[in-house]
Protein backbone atom coordinates (compact mmCIF):
# COMPACT_ATOMS: atom_id res chain seq x y z
CA UNK A 1 0.00 0.00 0.00
CA UNK A 2 1.29 3.11 -1.31
CA UNK A 3 1.02 6.79 0.36
CA UNK A 4 2.76 9.98 1.21
CA UNK A 5 3.53 10.98 5.23
CA UNK A 6 5.76 14.04 6.36
CA UNK A 7 8.54 11.89 8.78
CA UNK A 8 10.14 13.97 11.51
CA UNK A 9 14.10 12.87 12.32
CA UNK A 10 14.03 12.54 16.51
CA UNK A 11 10.53 13.98 17.11
CA UNK A 12 10.15 14.18 20.75
CA UNK A 13 6.69 13.48 20.49
CA UNK A 14 3.45 13.32 17.98
CA UNK A 15 1.28 15.56 20.60
CA UNK A 16 -1.19 17.15 18.46
CA UNK A 17 -1.14 21.18 19.35
CA UNK A 18 -4.09 23.76 19.35
CA UNK A 19 -4.30 26.12 17.09
CA UNK A 20 -6.68 28.60 16.03
CA UNK A 21 -6.68 29.89 12.06
CA UNK A 22 -6.38 33.60 12.24
CA UNK A 23 -6.28 34.47 8.56
CA UNK A 24 -6.25 33.21 5.32
CA UNK A 25 -4.38 33.88 2.31
CA UNK A 26 -4.48 32.37 -1.04
CA UNK A 27 -1.26 31.53 -2.94
CA UNK A 28 -0.66 31.23 -6.45
CA UNK A 29 0.39 27.28 -7.94
CA UNK A 30 3.93 28.23 -7.78
CA UNK A 31 4.24 30.46 -4.70
CA UNK A 32 2.75 27.63 -2.98
CA UNK A 33 5.02 25.01 -4.57
CA UNK A 34 7.77 26.66 -3.36
CA UNK A 35 6.62 27.13 0.29
CA UNK A 36 6.15 23.49 0.18
CA UNK A 37 10.02 22.83 -0.78
CA UNK A 38 11.53 25.47 0.48
CA UNK A 39 9.40 26.33 4.05
CA UNK A 40 12.66 28.19 6.19
CA UNK A 41 12.58 30.87 2.94
CA UNK A 42 11.24 34.27 3.80
CA UNK A 43 8.04 34.85 2.31
CA UNK A 44 6.34 37.99 1.31
CA UNK A 45 2.87 37.42 2.57
CA UNK A 46 4.54 35.83 5.95
CA UNK A 47 5.65 39.51 6.31
CA UNK A 48 2.76 40.96 5.85
CA UNK A 49 0.61 38.91 8.39
CA UNK A 50 3.12 38.85 11.46
CA UNK A 51 0.78 40.45 13.69
CA UNK A 52 -1.95 37.31 13.23
CA UNK A 53 0.52 34.58 14.50
CA UNK A 54 0.77 34.67 18.39
CA UNK A 55 0.58 31.94 21.06
CA UNK A 56 -2.00 33.06 24.05
CA UNK A 57 -3.31 30.55 26.81
CA UNK A 58 -2.02 27.54 25.19
CA UNK A 59 -3.51 28.67 21.82
CA UNK A 60 -0.78 28.54 18.62
CA UNK A 61 -2.85 31.64 16.77
CA UNK A 62 -1.88 30.95 13.28
CA UNK A 63 -2.21 31.54 9.29
CA UNK A 64 -3.59 29.20 7.28
CA UNK A 65 -1.76 29.36 3.51
CA UNK A 66 -3.89 27.60 1.10
CA UNK A 67 -3.12 27.28 -2.75
CA UNK A 68 -5.05 28.13 -5.30
CA UNK A 69 -5.44 24.66 -7.38
CA UNK A 70 -4.52 22.37 -3.96
CA UNK A 71 -6.86 21.38 -1.53
CA UNK A 72 -4.01 20.85 0.75
CA UNK A 73 -2.93 23.99 3.24
CA UNK A 74 -0.03 24.84 5.77
CA UNK A 75 -0.66 26.36 8.89
CA UNK A 76 1.91 28.60 9.51
CA UNK A 77 3.60 30.14 13.07
CA UNK A 78 6.56 32.55 12.01
CA UNK A 79 7.04 33.68 15.64
CA UNK A 80 7.74 37.12 14.08
CA UNK A 81 10.30 35.66 11.15
CA UNK A 82 9.89 36.55 7.88
CA UNK A 83 9.78 32.63 7.44
CA UNK A 84 7.36 29.19 8.64
CA UNK A 85 9.40 28.86 11.45
CA UNK A 86 6.89 26.35 13.01
CA UNK A 87 4.58 24.77 9.97
CA UNK A 88 2.25 22.12 9.82
CA UNK A 89 1.16 20.45 6.43
CA UNK A 90 -2.56 19.46 6.49
CA UNK A 91 -3.59 16.86 3.55
CA UNK A 92 -7.44 18.31 2.65
CA UNK A 93 -7.31 21.62 4.89
CA UNK A 94 -9.52 23.03 1.84
CA UNK A 95 -12.30 20.77 2.86
CA UNK A 96 -11.73 21.12 6.33
CA UNK A 97 -12.37 25.24 6.04
CA UNK A 98 -15.37 25.02 3.54
CA UNK A 99 -17.18 22.27 5.66
CA UNK A 100 -16.23 25.00 8.73
CA UNK A 101 -18.17 27.33 6.44
CA UNK A 102 -20.61 25.28 5.91
CA UNK A 103 -21.47 24.61 9.28
CA UNK A 104 -21.52 28.53 10.12
CA UNK A 105 -23.95 29.29 7.14
CA UNK A 106 -26.16 26.83 8.52
CA UNK A 107 -26.71 28.04 11.85
CA UNK A 108 -26.69 31.97 10.92
CA UNK A 109 -29.21 31.10 8.21
CA UNK A 110 -31.08 28.77 10.43
CA UNK A 111 -31.38 31.26 13.48
CA UNK A 112 -32.13 34.37 10.70
CA UNK A 113 -34.91 32.62 9.07
CA UNK A 114 -36.76 30.96 12.26
CA UNK A 115 -36.23 34.50 14.51
CA UNK A 116 -36.08 37.45 12.05
CA UNK A 117 -39.85 39.35 12.03
CA UNK A 118 -38.60 40.93 8.72
CA UNK A 119 -36.05 39.61 5.74
CA UNK A 120 -33.00 41.36 7.86
CA UNK A 121 -30.94 39.74 10.05
CA UNK A 122 -27.50 40.74 11.91
CA UNK A 123 -24.72 38.58 13.02
CA UNK A 124 -21.76 39.52 14.54
CA UNK A 125 -18.25 38.40 14.16
CA UNK A 126 -18.14 37.85 18.21
CA UNK A 127 -21.16 35.72 17.97
CA UNK A 128 -19.49 33.17 15.43
CA UNK A 129 -15.89 32.79 17.32
CA UNK A 130 -18.13 32.58 20.77
CA UNK A 131 -20.65 29.71 18.91
CA UNK A 132 -17.82 27.90 16.07
CA UNK A 133 -14.45 29.51 17.34
CA UNK A 134 -14.51 30.64 14.10
CA UNK A 135 -12.47 34.31 13.36
CA UNK A 136 -14.00 36.54 11.29
CA UNK A 137 -12.17 40.02 10.37
CA UNK A 138 -12.38 42.09 7.54
CA UNK A 139 -10.04 41.43 5.30
CA UNK A 140 -8.57 37.89 6.67
CA UNK A 141 -9.90 35.43 4.04
CA UNK A 142 -11.80 33.85 6.02
CA UNK A 143 -14.90 36.79 5.82
CA UNK A 144 -14.76 36.79 1.79
CA UNK A 145 -15.12 32.68 2.07
CA UNK A 146 -17.50 32.93 4.50
CA UNK A 147 -19.49 36.10 1.98
CA UNK A 148 -19.25 33.13 -0.78
CA UNK A 149 -20.84 30.47 1.20
CA UNK A 150 -23.59 32.82 2.20
CA UNK A 151 -24.09 33.72 -1.44
CA UNK A 152 -24.59 30.54 -2.83
CA UNK A 153 -28.00 29.61 -0.14
CA UNK A 154 -31.20 29.89 -2.13
CA UNK A 155 -32.11 31.71 1.19
CA UNK A 156 -30.05 34.24 0.96
CA UNK A 157 -30.84 37.80 -1.46
CA UNK A 158 -27.48 39.78 -0.36
CA UNK A 159 -24.82 39.35 2.28
CA UNK A 160 -22.89 42.43 3.58
CA UNK A 161 -20.19 42.36 5.97
CA UNK A 162 -18.89 45.62 7.91
CA UNK A 163 -18.35 46.99 11.09
CA UNK A 164 -18.14 43.41 13.05
CA UNK A 165 -21.33 42.35 11.66
CA UNK A 166 -22.86 40.08 8.90
CA UNK A 167 -25.61 41.61 7.26
CA UNK A 168 -28.30 39.38 5.96
CA UNK A 169 -31.29 40.23 3.22
CA UNK A 170 -33.57 36.63 3.23
CA UNK A 171 -35.93 36.12 0.71
CA UNK A 172 -39.26 36.03 2.07
CA UNK A 173 -40.84 33.62 1.58
CA UNK A 174 -37.86 31.51 4.13
CA UNK A 175 -38.50 33.43 6.79
CA UNK A 176 -40.66 31.39 9.41
CA UNK A 177 -42.10 34.05 11.55
CA UNK A 178 -43.24 36.59 8.41
CA UNK A 179 -44.32 33.66 6.69
CA UNK A 180 -46.39 32.03 9.13
CA UNK A 181 -47.47 34.57 11.87
CA UNK A 182 -47.01 38.53 9.80
CA UNK A 183 -48.66 37.46 6.71
CA UNK A 184 -52.34 37.12 7.26
CA UNK A 185 -52.34 40.58 8.57
CA UNK A 186 -49.48 42.05 6.22
CA UNK A 187 -50.56 44.38 3.99
CA UNK A 188 -49.04 44.64 0.58
CA UNK A 189 -48.21 48.20 0.93
CA UNK A 190 -45.87 47.18 4.46
CA UNK A 191 -44.34 44.17 2.02
CA UNK A 192 -43.93 46.13 -0.53
CA UNK A 193 -40.31 47.66 0.26
CA UNK A 194 -38.92 44.28 1.34
CA UNK A 195 -39.53 42.20 -1.12
CA UNK A 196 -36.04 42.58 -3.46
CA UNK A 197 -34.96 40.22 -6.34
CA UNK A 198 -37.14 39.19 -9.47
CA UNK A 199 -39.04 38.38 -11.08
CA UNK A 200 -42.12 39.38 -8.65
CA UNK A 201 -45.33 38.68 -9.48
CA UNK A 202 -48.75 39.94 -7.28
CA UNK A 203 -51.33 37.29 -7.97
CA UNK A 204 -54.86 36.61 -6.78
CA UNK A 205 -56.75 33.55 -6.68
CA UNK A 206 -59.42 34.88 -9.16
CA UNK A 207 -57.88 37.07 -11.12
CA UNK A 208 -56.37 35.56 -14.62
CA UNK A 209 -54.00 38.92 -14.84
CA UNK A 210 -50.55 39.38 -12.26
CA UNK A 211 -48.94 42.56 -11.45
CA UNK A 212 -45.26 43.38 -11.54
CA UNK A 213 -43.92 44.39 -8.13
CA UNK A 214 -41.95 46.59 -9.93
CA UNK A 215 -44.22 48.36 -11.67
CA UNK A 216 -46.34 49.15 -8.49
CA UNK A 217 -43.00 50.76 -6.69
CA UNK A 218 -43.24 53.37 -9.94
CA UNK A 219 -46.74 54.59 -8.40
CA UNK A 220 -46.04 58.45 -7.21
CA UNK A 221 -48.27 59.85 -4.52
CA UNK A 222 -51.25 60.42 -7.07
CA UNK A 223 -51.15 57.06 -8.26
CA UNK A 224 -50.40 55.23 -5.09
CA UNK A 225 -54.00 56.94 -3.74
CA UNK A 226 -55.73 56.04 -7.59
CA UNK A 227 -55.07 52.17 -6.60
CA UNK A 228 -55.23 52.36 -2.87
CA UNK A 229 -57.12 49.20 -2.84
CA UNK A 230 -54.64 47.31 -4.28
CA UNK A 231 -52.10 48.52 -2.24
CA UNK A 232 -53.55 48.04 0.90
CA UNK A 233 -54.61 44.08 0.13
CA UNK A 234 -53.87 41.63 2.34
CA UNK A 235 -50.87 38.96 1.43
CA UNK A 236 -52.14 35.34 1.93
CA UNK A 237 -49.42 33.65 1.44
CA UNK A 238 -45.89 33.97 -0.52
CA UNK A 239 -44.45 30.89 -2.94
CA UNK A 240 -41.44 30.64 -4.93
CA UNK A 241 -41.83 28.89 -8.23
CA UNK A 242 -39.80 28.57 -11.58
CA UNK A 243 -40.82 32.09 -12.77
CA UNK A 244 -40.45 33.78 -9.76
CA UNK A 245 -41.49 34.68 -6.46
CA UNK A 246 -45.46 34.61 -6.33
CA UNK A 247 -46.99 36.83 -3.30
CA UNK A 248 -50.89 35.90 -3.53
CA UNK A 249 -53.09 38.87 -2.15
CA UNK A 250 -56.40 38.84 -0.31
CA UNK A 251 -59.10 41.44 0.20
CA UNK A 252 -59.19 43.01 -3.12
CA UNK A 253 -61.53 42.83 -5.64
CA UNK A 254 -59.41 40.79 -8.37
CA UNK A 255 -59.89 43.58 -11.28
CA UNK A 256 -57.82 46.31 -9.13
CA UNK A 257 -55.04 44.37 -10.80
CA UNK A 258 -56.52 44.34 -14.17
CA UNK A 259 -56.98 48.22 -14.04
CA UNK A 260 -53.84 48.50 -12.34
CA UNK A 261 -52.08 47.09 -15.74
CA UNK A 262 -54.33 48.75 -17.99
CA UNK A 263 -53.49 51.91 -16.29
CA UNK A 264 -49.65 50.74 -16.51
CA UNK A 265 -49.62 49.94 -20.13
CA UNK A 266 -51.49 53.26 -20.90
CA UNK A 267 -48.65 55.41 -18.90
CA UNK A 268 -46.15 53.27 -20.99
CA UNK A 269 -47.70 54.37 -24.23
CA UNK A 270 -47.99 57.83 -22.78
CA UNK A 271 -44.07 57.70 -22.44
CA UNK A 272 -42.88 56.41 -25.83
CA UNK A 273 -45.04 59.04 -27.31
CA UNK A 274 -43.67 61.55 -25.43
CA UNK A 275 -39.67 60.02 -27.14
CA UNK A 276 -36.19 60.73 -24.67
CA UNK A 277 -36.74 63.43 -22.37
CA UNK A 278 -33.09 65.18 -20.97
CA UNK A 279 -32.29 63.57 -17.27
Amino acid sequence: MKFKANFIEKPANFQMDDCRIEKVVELSHEDFGRLKITPLADQPFIMESKDCMFHRDGVIHCLLALGQDSDDGVLIDAEKQDYARLAAYVPGMRDIVNAQMDRAADLIIRDGTEKSMSVNWCVSFGELEEQLGLTIREGNGLDSMLQATLERRPEVAAVDMRDGCIELEYHPEYCRRLKEEELPGLRLKELLPLLKGGPIFLCHEEAEQSVLAENLRLLTGAGQEDHAALLNARVSEINETPEGTEVVLTDVAPEELVRFNEAYDAFMEAEQAMGPTMG
